[in-house]
């Protein structure tokens, strides 16, 4: 597993598992009704604008240990330069208006699964993590070099539009803005079945990538010991594939 660490209440946020936990910290009742403004918009409402991209081009991601795993976005500092996300986010939009920062935060929580998915745009090539987060890359499955620098493949960018996401909910939103002014609800790609219906995940890999296993009598797929290590390191080499796509890509239709 990706050593890219996780803290156990992000983890349970995610999980959607804090509905009866108590509360760690008071959240601004105007910032949660922002935040509820946003996600009770019907979906595709939204439009990707370039405040949007000059936040998105901030998230920070990290390892989701659920099940087989999948990178997220940080859920408690989502974005780069440091804990205070909503100063970082107002410097981003070169703005003093909080509301509008917590509102184009929350707004690019629910634009994410389309724009990795379609809407983001990005060539294959050697690409550099955020100094910030070299350290994060630091285990031998992250396809990072000891510069930082990390090699995008097309093999990347096909699974990552292939990700599965999951969205908070209503009812995870409302434990999500009990935590406190410090976490958001972010999206993340569902560790289980990250690229489609199979939980081996490499079966999926294999037919994105147009080399799907050979199958048995009673269709069960015969598994390769050398090629299940090589998908699930393409699979590991996803965090920092998403690390420089959310840092790198461009939309193909922003407005401003």
């Amino acid at each position: 597993m990706p050593g890219n660490p996780i803290t156990r209440r992000t983890l349970l946020l995610a999980l959607a598992g804090l509905t009866v936990s108590p509360l760690r910290a008071i959240a601004s009742p105007a910032r949660d009704a922002i935040i509820q403004q946003v996600y009770a918009a019907p979906s595709g409402t939204l439009a990707y604008t370039g405040q949007h991209a000059a936040l998105v081009r901030l998230l920070r991601v990290l390892w989701m240990p659920v099940e087989s795993g999948a990178p997220t976005v940080d859920f408690e500092q989502p974005l780069l330069g440091g804990a205070d996300t909503l100063a970082i986010a107002c410097k981003a939009l070169k703005t003093t208006d909080g509301a509008l920062a917590i509102r184009r935060l929350a707004e690019v929580c629910r634009l994410l699964p389309h724009y990795v998915g379609s809407l983001g745009m990005m060539r294959p090539g050697r690409y550099a993590v955020p100094a910030e987060m070299k350290e994060a890359f630091d285990f031998p499955e992250s396809g990072v070099d000891a510069q930082g620098g990390f090699t995008l493949q097309p093999a990347h960018l096909t699974l990552l539009r292939a990700a599965v996401w999951r969205e908070v909910d209503a009812k995870s939103l409302q434990a999500v803005l009990r935590e406190g002014e410090r976490f958001w609800p972010m999206p993340y790609i569902d560790g289980k079945r990250p690229y489609g219906d199979a939980s081996y995940y490499q079966i999926d890999i294999a037919r994105l990538l147009g080399e799907a296993y050979p199958v048995d009598a009673k269709g069960y797929a015969v598994i390769d010991p050398v090629k299940d290590a090589r998908l699930k390191r393409l699979h590991y080499e996803t965090l920092a594939a998403l690390q420089v796509f959310l840092s790198y890509s461009t939309a193909s239709k922003a407005k401003r």
